[in-house]
Parts: C-alpha cells; sequence; structure tokens
C-alpha cells in the first residue's frame, strides 16, 4: 500500500468518525424536552373576557328584557327600583328554575305578569290550592313598594327562583344589546390591536443554525 493510499485510508477514518459524532449529537439534541411556550395570562384573561361578552350578548341581545336562558338558568335585568333594598336597579339576576311546590315565603322570584313584562319581587304569601283549583299561587311584593302586587302569580308562569344578584350588570348588558353594533366594532379593534401588541413585543425568533454539509470525499489512487 503507497503512502498517498495510507493518508487516504487516514483521512477516510477520521471523516467516519466525525460524522458518527455528528449523528450521535443530533440525536441527544432531538432527544431533549423542547422548551414549552409560555402562556400569557393577560392574553388569557383578556380573550376570555371578549368570549364572554359575545356570548352573552349572543343569548341576550334583542329579546327585551326576557333574558337568557341556559341549562335551567335564565338572567334577567332589573329595570326598576321596587326591590332597591337588595337588588338594586341595573343589576343583573341569576335564578334556576324550581318546582312551584318548593318555593318559600321569603323567596325571590321571577315571573312572567299578565302583560308580558318579566318581574322579580318578593313571595309574601303562598296558596297551595288556589280557589280549590289545585293550583299554586304567590303573592308578591316589592321590597319598596307599600302594598302586595295586585296580581297573584300563577305556578305556569315562575320563571325560577333568584339565586344570585350582579350589581349594574344588568344596565351593562342592556346597552350591550342595544348597541351591538358599536360593541363588535370595538371588540374587533381591540382584537387587531392585541394581536398587533403582542407581535411587536414578541422576541424574536432563533433561527436554527443548519445542519453540517456533509464531507464527500473521493478517493483516487
Amino acid at each position: 500500500m503507497t503512502e498517498q493510499e495510507i493518508y487516504i485510508k487516514m483521512l477516510e477514518e477520521e471523516y467516519r468518525n466525525l460524522q458518527s459524532r455528528y449523528d450521535a449529537l443530533q440525536k441527544k439534541v432531538a432527544a431533549q424536552p423542547q422548551p414549552r411556550k409560555r402562556v400569557r395570562w393577560p392574553d388569557v384573561l383578556f380573550y376570555a373576557v371578549i368570549a364572554v361578552i359575545l356570548i352573552t350578548t349572543a343569548l341576550y341581545s334583542g329579546k327585551h328584557n326576557d333574558g337568557f336562558r341556559l341549562f335551567g338558568y335564565s338572567g334577567f335585568a332589573v329595570l326598576s327600583g321596587s326591590m332597591e333594598r337588595e337588588i338594586p336597579q341595573g343589576s343583573l339576576v341569576i335564578t334556576k328554575k324550581t318546582d312551584p311546590r318548593d318555593v318559600r315565603v321569603g323567596s325571590d322570584i321571577t315571573f312572567v305578569r299578565s302583560d308580558n313584562a318579566t318581574v322579580t319581587h318578593r313571595v309574601v304569601t303562598i296558596y297551595n290550592n288556589y280557589e280549590g283549583m289545585g293550583l299554586i299561587a304567590f303573592e308578591t311584593k316589592g321590597l319598596e313598594n307599600p302594598e302586595p302586587d295586585a296580581e297573584l302569580v300563577y305556578e305556569g308562569n315562575l320563571i325560577g327562583v333568584v339565586i344570585h344578584t350582579v350589581p349594574k350588570a344588568g344596565a351593562a348588558l342592556n346597552y350591550i344589546s342595544n348597541n351591538i353594533g358599536l360593541v363588535l366594532i370595538i371588540l374587533s379593534a381591540l382584537l387587531v390591536m392585541s394581536v398587533a401588541v403582542s407581535k411587536l413585543l414578541a422576541p424574536p425568533r432563533r433561527e436554527a443554525a443548519p445542519p453540517a454539509p456533509a464531507a464527500n470525499m473521493a478517493a483516487t489512487r
């Protein structure tokens, strides 16, 4: 074997060693867990608020205080001050569909009046067999009103018992439902601004280093 052939064999062996080390390094890098993308909680909260507004508005808008109803729960805006002492005007009341037989004196109920108005008042008297007809009827009263309501509430007009109130939320929902076009424009602008700001503040992406080119060694005699 000539000196040139010995030298070429040495180079080929060195190349194989380098290639083997490079492949092992690539496998090691691929096996390492990739860094997880950090969750930006302000962004999550921002998009969650927008989603809640859109969903609530879709359920609530255009119903003239018929509120929204979902899975046995309903929401209504309080438009008057008849319950101001405990449910201020402009509040959102959340009601739960309830069997009329489970309603008690002192419960705040939401019901449909004979003029189709939705009202939330307190139960002051319960008639379990009204006029011998086997019907349940409720006498109700607004806390700020001097006298009970003139009409009784029959069980078929009962929507539910109030389980929670959110001050001012009813007025906000009424405003949103009456100005849905303006609200959608504002939300769209906020979304565009949020995406633009996120891209401006995002750290520059690091370009991955290109793999080392494989050496093409041709042995010549």
